[in-house]
């Protein structure tokens, strides 16, 4: 050690900076190795395909699983497992379920490839995930429809940004029907925290005093997630019979969530049902589920569910042909009449006696409309938007 310190001192400074130089580029390529790899692990789940695996993941989940039921039935007669095997597809139905309390959860969190500088969730990483989010709810909620070729497509997607969500935090998306039309299906997403420790109340921090700006600064942009949340008064505009937007979306920003998480971002959707290039209700998509009111209190009558179905199941029974399980014919099951009745055949039945909006009237009937005046005034918006 002596001679090395004696050999570094009898050298010049030219010389000394020399060989520091040539000994620390001899390690630079391995940390930069590392440094790479590192970054490459960070960014995963923006590698390639990446996305595409997230959204058709409850697809891989649910095939897994029909996989599996069918091989613990492999030993047993066809006739038994055609029966299971019908039965196991039928109990993916929401029979005897109110659409509006079916609530389908994505967790997420985010990760450093999904937020900016600002180290919060970047506002193009919600749509980014939504997309996964969205289609674990329409295979949750419709999938007889898929079953027959369906296909659900996006309109359009509104976003109202409530609250950052910092970097590493872990949040959820849940997915839910807000109304629908006679075209239109109207999802809400809620992007929701739960605040850290139990029993803890968020307190409003007063913004710090920013110093003054000098004359001669350079321009230092800033990107921040405002506060969506309307407060204060406004302007009255006059009044009219219209339905006031600001007071209608309020309903959605306001309504606490069940567990007490905070709600950081609202989004809302419009999707479309499909078969090739037809249209199909979105009422009798969701009544072909299973997705029905509740029985009238008055009457004594049991909750509806798979062993008490509603009364328009057997209906539904009858368009599946014999891809039921308490169908007569052994083998051949075919969903063939219920796609013609997806593409065609809901026309030929009179106003009066289409089963699939008498099975969502009542209450469900209330929360759609309640729900689609909300949505026809932020159309509305939107569409006198594009006259400017």
């Amino acid at each position: 050690m002596q001679a090395l310190l004696h050999t570094m001192s009898s050298m010049s400074a030219t010389d000394l900076a020399s060989l520091l130089t040539a000994r620390t580029l001899q390690f630079l390529p391995r940390l930069a190795k590392y440094l790479v790899f590192f970054l490459f692990l960070v960014q995963i789940r923006s590698w390639p395909f990446a996305w595409h695996y997230r959204v058709w993941h409850p697809v891989f989940v649910l095939r897994g699983k029909f996989l599996a039921h069918r091989i613990t039935n492999i030993f047993r007669s066809p006739e038994v497992r055609r029966q299971r095997n019908l039965e196991w597809l039928e109990n993916l139905s929401n029979v005897g379920k109110n659409p509006f309390d079916l609530v389908s959860v994505y967790k997420n969190w985010a990760g450093p490839d999904d937020c900016d500088f600002n180290l919060h969730l970047s506002n193009s990483s919600y749509p980014k995930h939504l997309d996964a989010a969205r289609f674990k709810y329409a295979l949750k909620a419709c999938p007889t429809f898929f079953r027959v070729g369906g296909w659900m497509g996006l309109g359009a997607t509104h976003f109202t940004f409530l609250r950052e969500i910092p970097m590493f935090s872990n949040y959820e998306m849940r997915v839910s029907v807000m109304s629908w039309d006679n075209k239109w299906i109207y999802i809400v997403t809620r992007y929701v925290t739960k605040p850290k420790g139990k029993g803890k109340k968020t307190q409003q921090v007063k913004p710090a005093e920013s110093p003054a700006p000098s004359a001669e600064a350079a321009p230092k942009p800033s990107l921040h997630t405002a506060n969506g949340l309307s407060t204060g008064t406004s302007t009255p505009a006059g009044t009219s019979s219209a339905p006031n937007p600001k007071a209608l979306a309020a309903q959605l920003l306001e309504r606490p969530e069940p567990d007490g998480a905070v709600l950081n971002c609202l989004s809302v959707s419009e999707i479309v049902c499909k078969i090739g290039r037809i249209t199909v209700p979105p009422s009798l998509v969701y009544a072909v589920d299973g997705f029905c009111s509740a029985p009238p209190s008055t009457a004594d009558v049991k909750a509806y569910s798979r062993t008490n179905p509603p009364p328009h199941w057997e209906r539904v029974r009858a368009l599946r042909g014999d891809a039921h399980p308490n169908a007569d014919s052994p083998s051949g099951a075919t969903l063939k009449k219920l796609r013609e009745f997806y593409t065609h055949g809901w026309r030929e039945v009179p106003e009066d006696e289409r089963w699939w909006e008498q099975a969502l009237s009542g209450e469900v009937e209330e929360r759609r409309l309640k729900g689609l005046a909300c949505m026809q005034a932020l159309r509305k918006g939107m569409e006198e938007a594009r006259t400017i």
